[in-house]
């Protein structure tokens, strides 16, 4: 019965105590990688099961030794999960041979694969959340900086381990593992102070490495590292705004400010945000910078620790406290079947760096690339058509995001590209919930979406039935919340061609110049209500056939001033009742020809100041009775007299007076006798027969 009692290295499992016997152990441990180490196992159990360990936590021990190298009751404990399990079936002594890769936790996390969207969360909420989603709560956080919230965040396509490290990597954020007896805690930290502390915390080098305890190899490194860093990106909420940032990196190397390096995009927002991002990456380069290549027999060395070199026998400048950045561990322990001290022993080799200068993990992981543009849903709050923001942005969401509820949290705002956009002109159509969109993504990144297109699918089917109205181009909207449209088609068939317009409601047209119209056949016009026109200036209307226009009712005319007609023949005017004309002013008539006129019945006419009636040839009266009253005189004037009818009598004045036919005299006007006597008796005639009579 072997024991690991006492022994250099040692092994628990869940297979129970001494089940497995470590003989070796070989690996390599980094600060912001997985660790991963092969071991060698013996067992007396042929008939060990793969299902008993593979996935299991082990813990693996190494013995502490004291000051004088003699053996402890303390071990450095490496605590991991068995990724592989093999049987060598090689035979030592009673003993069968096996082989085993252990790794941590983390590690679990390369075995997945999603598409996931994160909004407005930090990165402690989104690693948090995809470490308890796999099960794992051995962690803590020991951040000192401001991380923002992140918006907008994609997991595309790739393992929870790829995705969080390139976060982790972008801010600053380093990690190790603190290991106990049954479990190991993966720390993560963004501050030179979020280290541990090497249980072997003071450490010497000692040239002839002969100390158990103590460095014997060290060499330390300066390396020409790029001195100056720009950065550069862009936001749409301020185009004009160049968002450039700047750094150089501290470093006692000649001629390092010379050379730089420019990115873009800087995966940034805003200057706020871009400072600290650019400042990482020169502290990633001033750590590159400095660092030191060395072995050891220091059993507590681990990635993430820090220890201080207190002796140096060649160079008391290097005396200073370092973190150890990678640390290869190598261990074997034979002594099960030998005796001799050669057989078991244990050394390290390790790259370490200043404390005094902040580790930052290099930006190795690679992002996810989009390779062409995706297809998704336009969505928004339930009850919606449409849901944009003062930038005509959408929320979309894509078929492969297994975890958004198709509403207003499916995604970020997303841009929508337009044929024209200008400084307010252009044209706009939003994307309307349910839409398909075409996506495309800025530089690849799917943080950055923007939508270029939208495509018909058969839920959402063209406007026109495809292919039979396939010559047919139109543009068609649909009346929000209703069932109405307007469109603009065009009909390209030969023969058929067409531009057709349909307004739902109102057709409003704003014109500041000219409009013209040039039609080759017919025009038609129905209108269903009124027809408004308001002209300013002229109106000319010129018809080369003829004109005719039929009203309903009544037709009013309101002229400012001046009415002129020319009609090259006849005019007809037929009024079916009354014809009524009211002139303010003067009603002049020119009429080169006859004036006719016809009534039916009476024709009264009614002057309030004088009436005037020049005849060039003569006038000729036909009527029944003709009755002709003055009120204050009435004169009848030849061409030798004339004929005054007044208040005071008839007056004729004339050379010569001729009544012809007998002449009565009677009546009420008996008053006028003594006149005709008095001419009688004068001798004076008063028609042509008292002229005969006189001669």
């Amino acid at each position: 019965m072997y024991s690991q009692k006492s022994r250099l290295l040692a092994i628990d499992t869940p297979l129970g105590e001494d089940a497995f016997l470590l003989t070796r152990i070989e690996g390599e441990e980094a600060m912001s990688s997985l660790f991963s180490f092969e071991i060698e196992l013996y067992s007396e159990s042929a008939s060990v099961k793969a299902a008993d360990i593979v996935g299991r936590n082990v813990t693996l021990k190494i013995m502490q030794t004291d000051d004088q190298g003699l053996k402890t009751d303390t071990y450095s404990l490496i605590n991991a999960h068995v990724r592989r399990f093999r049987e060598e079936g090689q035979q030592l002594q009673d003993l069968r041979s096996y082989r085993a890769e252990v790794v941590p936790w983390f590690w679990f996390l390369t075995q997945t694969s999603d598409s996931k969207i994160f909004q407005n969360k930090d990165i402690r909420q989104i690693a948090s959340e995809v470490f308890a989603d796999n099960g794992f709560n051995d962690f803590e956080f020991r951040l000192f900086g401001q991380h923002p919230v992140r918006e907008y965040c994609v997991q595309y396509q790739e393992s929870d381990f790829t995705f969080l490290s390139r976060l982790f990597e972008e801010e600053g954020i380093y990690y190790f593992f603190k290991h106990e007896a049954d479990k190991h805690t993966m720390i993560l930290s963004d501050h030179d102070i979020g280290t541990n502390v090497c249980e072997e915390g003071k450490v010497s080098y000692r040239s002839s490495g002969l100390s158990e305890d103590a460095i014997f190899a060290w060499s330390h490194q300066h390396e020409f590292r790029t001195g100056r860093l720009v950065h550069r990106d862009y936001d749409f909420t301020k185009p004009a705004d160049r968002l450039q940032t700047f750094d150089k990196a501290i470093m006692d190397v000649l001629g390092v400010e010379r050379f730089e390096q420019f990115t873009y995009p800087g995966r940034y927002q805003s200057k706020l945000l871009g400072e600290p991002l650019i400042r990482l990456r020169t502290e990633h380069n001033e750590a590159l910078h400095d660092q030191v290549f060395g072995k050891s027999h220091c059993r507590s060395f681990r990635s993430g620790h820090k220890f201080e070199l207190v002796r140096h026998d060649d160079a008391a400048q290097e005396l200073d406290t370092y973190l150890l950045v990678s640390v290869q561990h190598r261990a074997e322990d034979y002594s099960y079947t030998s005796r001799d001290e050669e057989s078991r022993g244990y050394e390290n080799e390790f790259v370490c760096m200043p404390a005094s200068r902040v580790y930052r993990p290099p930006l190795k992981t690679g992002w996810p690339k989009m390779l062409g543009p995706q297809h998704a849903k336009v969505v928004g709050p339930e009850g919606e058509e449409i849901y944009t923001d003062e930038y005509g942005r959408v929320k979309i969401q894509f078929p492969w995001d297994r975890y958004g509820q198709n509403n207003e949290n499916s995604s970020c705002w997303v841009r929508v590209s337009h044929q024209w956009a200008g400084k307010n002109w252009g044209s706009i159509y939003i994307p309307r919930i349910g839409q398909e969109v075409i996506v495309d993504f800025y530089d690849g990144n799917p943080d950055r979406p923007i939508i270029t297109g939208r495509v018909y699918n058969a839920e959402q089917m063209p406007p026109n039935s495809l292919p039979a109205n396939k010559t047919r181009s139109t543009i068609r909207s649909k009346t929000h919340k209703g069932k109405g449209f307007n469109e603009f088609s065009f009909e390209d068939s030969a023969g058929n061609e067409e531009i057709y317009l349909h307004a739902q409601k109102d057709h409003n047209t704003v014109i500041l110049n000219d409009e013209m119209h040039q039609i080759g056949h017919n025009r038609s016009k129905s209108v269903g209500n009124d027809q408004t026109e308001s002209i300013e200036n002229n109106k000319t209307i010129n018809v080369g056939n003829d004109h005719q226009e039929s009203i309903g009712q009544d037709a009013q005319y309101s002229i400012g001033r001046d009415v002129h007609y020319s009609v090259g023949r006849t005019q007809h005017e037929q009024y079916a009742k009354d014809r009524i004309e009211n002139v303010g002013n003067i009603l002049k008539q020119g009429i080169h020809g006859d004036h006719l006129y016809q009534a039916g019945r009476n024709f009264d006419g009614q002057v309030s100041g004088a009436y005037k009636l020049d005849v060039g040839s003569k006038i000729t009266t036909n009527t029944g009775v003709h009755h002709l009253m003055a009120f204050e005189r009435f004169i009848i004037s030849g061409p030798a007299g004339r004929i005054i009818l007044d208040g005071s009598g008839i007056t004729l004045e004339a050379p010569n007076i001729r009544l012809k036919g007998a002449v009565s005299m009677g009546g009420s006007g008996g008053s006028q006798v003594p006149t005709l006597n008095l001419a009688a008796n004068e001798v004076q005639p008063i028609c042509e027969e008292c002229e005969e009579k006189k001669d």
